[in-house]
């Protein structure tokens, strides 16, 4: 299997949605209650791109998007215009194949060539014991934690917060 990583088009909108509606409706990953629909996800894609934001998917031939990862501002306030969170969601059936790496890899490198310094991860607990670790083999550390200020499924929800500098980080003044 030969598995691209590339820049997402709208046409790979439809298969990001439903990767995003199963998490949304399965597990703990993302707090939205239910996905958005195609086109609030067609509004968010030109947002991103009006951000130089990435929004990258696994690719893996005839049709089949595996996985989708993408940038987003941090905070909106102009001071934290150099720091990006990432989102990655890898599809039923695809995950512990290497696809989330192959993927986070992309978009460490992709911010990196745009000049964001550092890269934020936000991970839900209870449950997200496997991004934590995944987080952490790519060089995020964990800098804080908000216990129980998320709800779903029945359940109080922490979030946990990664921090990892991208490129020179904040060694050097950002150009």
């Amino acid at each position: 299997m030969t598995m691209q990583i590339r820049e997402a088009t709208l046409d790979d909108l439809p298969a990001a949605l439903a990767i995003y509606a199963h998490a949304c409706e399965t597990s703990t990953a993302t707090w939205d209650y239910e996905a958005p629909t195609l086109e609030t996800m067609h509004e968010r894609f030109g947002q991103r791109a009006a951000a130089n934001h990435p929004f990258l998917v696994a690719d893996a031939g005839q049709g089949q998007i595996a996985g989708f990862a993408y940038a987003s501002s941090f905070h909106p306030h102009d001071g934290f215009r150099f720091t990006v969170e990432d989102t990655i969601y890898v599809g039923e059936g695809w995950q512990r194949k290497g696809i989330g790496r192959l993927l986070l890899d992309a978009l460490i490198e992709d911010c990196t060539a745009r000049g964001f310094r550092q890269m934020i991860a936000g991970i839900s607990m209870p449950g997200g014991d496997q991004s934590l670790r995944f987080h952490e083999a790519a060089g995020f550390r964990k800098v804080a934690e908000f216990p129980s200020v998320g709800w779903k499924h029945g359940h109080w929800l922490s979030a946990h917060y990664l921090q990892r500098p991208l490129g020179e980080g904040a060694d050097t003044l950002p150009e």
